[in-house]
């Protein structure tokens, strides 16, 4: 394949940057930027983890989540309560206000891939994820061995 070393990180940056933009549009009226949003859908799938497990099913360092997870907790969005387990830790958890933002944020996720696979039938689309989740997968295999040699 020609240029095949652009190719793949030119399209899925490019995605990426679109989409994050898409998201920031979103969220601008609930004061929160596309940064948030992983934030908030992992909680409401998983709510009561630490920081510690979000940052790492992120793929996100703990600093960036410590940022993140303050300006979320500002906003009523999220709140923190001791680990009843372990007094030194602390669970994260959605507020109901935070709760609320979801189906929305959904709904938006949803309408924004629908969109652009338009053009492309199931069974493309199907195809697509499938690819791009070994992708996925093996790009943090390789960043996880990287992270571990340090």
């Amino acid at each position: 394949m020609k240029e095949e070393y652009r190719k793949l990180s030119k399209y899925t940056g490019g995605i990426y940057r679109c989409t994050q933009a898409y998201m920031s549009d979103i969220l601008k009226p609930y004061g929160l930027s596309s940064a948030s949003c992983p934030y908030l859908l992992a909680l409401y799938h998983e709510d009561g983890v630490n920081q510690n497990q979000l940052s790492k099913e992120l793929s996100v360092d703990k600093a960036m989540s410590a940022r993140e997870l303050k300006k979320l907790m500002d906003q009523g969005y999220v709140k923190k309560e001791v680990d009843k387990k372990d007094i030194r830790a602390y669970k994260l958890y959605l507020t109901e206000e935070g709760k609320s933002l979801v189906p929305d944020i959904r709904k938006e996720m949803i309408n924004w891939n629908r969109t652009i696979t338009r053009g492309l039938d199931e069974e493309e689309k199907d195809e697509l994820m499938r690819m791009l989740d070994v992708v996925l997968i093996k790009a943090k295999q390789i960043r996880n061995l990287k992270k571990d040699e340090e």
